[in-house]
């Protein structure tokens, strides 16, 4: 029987610049919850839209939390990646918070066309400033962390 054997990774083993813990530790739980969102709007797109105040039969609205899940899946797989040493885990979190606001905006689009129920929309629109919020305070405290 053959035994396979592999050097584990460590930060002294490369000469590039490293990744802190609070960086990897961002980047991982960030990259995994979007990943996680993605697949939850892929799998199951009509509960959410009804919980935005929405029709899930309204084709517009479908095709749009398909793009969330497409996006948010890649954000989530490229934040991870970001974690490996010469990654920019800031610059993921700042499209992280990009993508959310821009969430907002269309959200936002959708409740004054009366495609999403105001209150719920309202809430929606919230819930994406609140974490495009987190996430631009999170690079902001990483960014300064990192110079000082």
């Amino acid at each position: 029987m053959a035994t396979v054997t592999a050097t584990r990774w460590t930060p002294e083993s490369t000469s590039g610049p490293t990744t802190r813990s609070d960086e990897w530790d961002l980047g991982v739980a960030t990259g995994l919850i979007r990943i996680a969102a993605g697949v939850l709007l892929w799998h199951s797109p009509a509960p959410l839209i009804r919980m935005a105040g929405g029709s899930a039969d309204d084709r517009l609205l479908r095709a749009l939390f398909r793009y969330f899940a497409v996006r948010d899946m890649a954000l989530g797989v490229a934040t991870l990646a970001s974690t490996r040493p010469g990654g920019d885990v800031v610059r993921s979190l700042t499209w992280q918070g990009v993508a959310d606001t821009v969430d907002g905006a269309v959200v936002g689009a959708l409740v004054s066309t009366g495609r999403l129920r105001r209150v719920k929309g309202i809430g929606a629109v919230a819930l994406a400033g609140g974490t495009a919020v987190m996430e631009y305070a999170a690079a902001w405290r990483l960014r300064r962390e990192g110079n000082g």
